[in-house]
């Protein structure tokens, strides 16, 4: 149940991750580690001060509904030889406000900072790292081509090489399996409350039951999206 209507969420935008005060730096933790907690059985804190998302190269959208913090969306921007590249390094809703079209929101947020200027590219790759089909599906709504291209077999437009080279830089000691860009254990620990499953694509539920059985493991994912928020 969505405590309150979602025109009354309020977003907090750090499009450079590093500008949020020191001071406030300990209770945002708190707040997306809180919210972690509520989808994910844990051991330890998944964000720290050592894992920290208060990086120049990172940006950063909060939602709150009044006081408390329900969504964040992280982010992560490199190149590869000279493309434009944000990976999704993290993103959660609270239990209560799940379906409430968050990610989509915070998604607009973020990448409305990121390309808005004139001369921003009018491509990009967006590449995220997931074990909930629902993340799959709003990741691949956001680009014209993804892999892995779930449930085809094929993987257009040379995605495939350049999937296992962001998965090579952002995660080097991690393997992926080439044909399913799976990656065993990436979790660790972490397992879900509840599995997710989106209720509206089944071969995609379907794909993630079979390939990635075990709540620990994720699938990497790239796809090429459009700039549609430069003011050009």
């Amino acid at each position: 149940m969505i405590a309150t209507q979602p025109e009354a969420v309020t977003s907090d935008l750090f499009p450079i991750a590093s500008d949020v005060p020191e001071p406030r730096r300990d209770s945002v933790l708190d707040d997306i580690n809180s919210i972690i907690e509520t989808n994910w059985l844990t051991a330890e804190r998944f964000w720290s001060r050592q894992h920290s998302p208060f990086k120049p190269d990172h940006g950063l959208v909060l939602l709150h509904d009044g006081g408390t913090c329900v969504a964040y969306m992280i982010i992560q921007r490199l190149a590869v030889d000279g493309t434009p590249v944000i990976y999704l390094s993290g993103t959660a809703v609270r239990d209560t406000y799940r379906g409430s079209g968050f990610f989509k929101r915070m998604f607009e947020t973020a990448m409305a900072a990121e390309f808005a200027d004139p001369a921003a590219p009018a491509e990009f790759c967006l590449c995220w790292r997931t074990r909930n089909p629902v993340i799959y599906v709003l990741g691949r709504a956001q680009c014209r081509s993804v892999v892995p291209a779930i449930p085809a077999t094929t993987h257009p437009d040379g995605l495939d090489e350049l999937c296992l080279r962001l998965a090579a830089i952002l995660y080097p000691r991690q393997a992926i399996e080439t044909a399913t860009m799976a990656m065993r254990g990436a979790y660790g620990r972490l397992r879900y409350r509840d599995e997710p499953t989106t209720q509206t694509s089944p071969d995609v539920d379907r794909w993630f039951a079979q390939t990635i059985p075990d709540s620990a493991d994720a699938v990497f994912c790239a796809g090429w999206a459009g700039n549609r928020w430069s003011r050009r």
